[in-house]
């Protein structure tokens, strides 16, 4: 069996997509029922355009365009076009030549050319769905299945029309972090100008989806002469030159830019409170890796999981006055929250990851899903 993952992101990027295919693509290349998996991805520079560690083979084909900052609408046009023309010509073909047997690809990779591409590959797709910004009815027309990582992602999917019994459910994959040592929270303090002072951390790509405006703002407010903490921002900026002069407008505010994860999970482990006022959001690596290393959290609204067992330090809305109440009561808050983190081994996600392939390329028929719930083919 061959799948080919397709990701905007894979290691050395950062971001969500990264994290998760640079989980399960070594793991299910270990698989004794797979033969190959290839990893479809962008080129970054520095990196060579094709590798392959067993049987593990990584294709840096696509064109840069999520996994660097945002430089201005022209540019990011440009390259959307460029993207939806590159799937277009060259995604059938990379297919047959590779005698690929399904397709895996991250839902963050959409539009009409791309999607007509997948139809054409003449392979059964698996679309990865992570978050609420993509249209599930959109999706019901191109993808044969629909791999829900989030309790919230997969009613988000069932309520915008894709078939119930087209929908599996796979939470996502979480290897617990090495915890990062003190020189390494020290060092990075350093380099960052933080000193020694408290800082709440906000790590992710900066969008206005994930409430980065309203995070300033409410910052602004609480924040105290002297402050109680600085504001910290790690990610990639794809809002441009309006957030860079919100962050200079702003006292006692940092953008460190994007970093790699072993920085940002040291930046997490030093950090007073990591903060995740976020829209649209599946569930949110940032929030679980936090909880891991023992950093206390203000979590998104709307995702069941942490309504389940981060009650506390969940925002009830994304607004700068919600904001500042839970800013107030997590820095009030002694003990770190704490999460049920085994629901993601990724031993688990992997089994079942192969499971799901082994069904999908025999086109096997089964009501229940891989984690017992009622929402698989018929």
């Amino acid at each position: 069996m061959h799948p080919l993952m397709v990701t905007p992101l894979y290691p050395p990027a950062t971001g969500g997509a990264a994290t998760y295919f640079g989980m399960v693509a070594p793991e299910l290349a270990q698989r004794p029922e797979v033969d190959w998996v290839t990893v479809l991805t962008e080129r970054l520079p520095d990196q060579p355009r094709e590798s392959t560690c067993g049987k593990l083979h990584i294709l840096r084909h696509l064109p840069t365009r999520v996994s660097i900052p945002r430089q201005n609408a022209w540019a990011h046009a440009l390259s959307y076009a460029h993207t939806q023309l590159w799937f277009a010509r060259n995604f059938p073909e990379l297919v047959r030549r590779s005698k690929v047997d399904l397709v895996h690809f991250h839902t963050r990779y959409r539009g009409r050319l791309l999607y007509a591409a997948l139809k054409h590959s003449g392979v059964p797709a698996i679309a990865n769905l992570h978050d609420k910004m993509t249209n599930p009815a959109v999706l019901a027309r191109v993808a044969d299945w629909l791999l829900c990582c989030a309790q919230g992602v997969q009613r988000f999917a069932l309520d915008g029309g894709f078939p119930a019994d087209r929908i599996t459910f796979i939470p996502l994959p979480l290897a617990a972090p090495r915890m990062p040592s003190a020189d390494h929270v020290s060092a990075l303090r350093q380099r960052y100008g933080l000193g020694a002072a408290p800082y709440l951390l906000f790590v992710g790509d900066i969008t206005a989806a994930k409430g980065v405006y309203e995070l300033l703002e409410a910052y602004r407010q609480w924040c105290s002469d002297p402050p109680q903490a600085r504001l910290v921002f790690a990610g990639t900026n794809r809002e441009g030159k309006w957030f860079v002069r919100q962050i200079e407008q702003t006292a006692h505010t940092t953008y460190v830019g994007p970093v790699p994860r072993e920085d940002a999970l040291a930046l997490m482990r030093g950090a007073a409170v990591v903060v995740l006022p976020s829209r649209s959001e599946g569930l949110g690596y940032v929030i679980l890796e936090a909880v891991s290393l023992g950093t206390k959290v203000i979590a998104p609204p709307g995702i069941p999981e942490f309504e389940s067992h981060l009650r506390e330090s969940i925002l009830p809305e994304v607004n700068a006055a919600a904001i500042i109440r839970a800013l107030t009561a997590a820095w009030a808050r002694n003990a770190p929250p704490s999460y049920p983190l085994s629901a993601h081994s990724l031993e688990r996600v992997v089994n079942d990851l192969a499971r799901l392939y082994v069904r999908v390329v025999r086109n096997e028929t089964d009501a229940t899903d891989l984690t017992g719930d009622n929402h698989r083919r018929q």
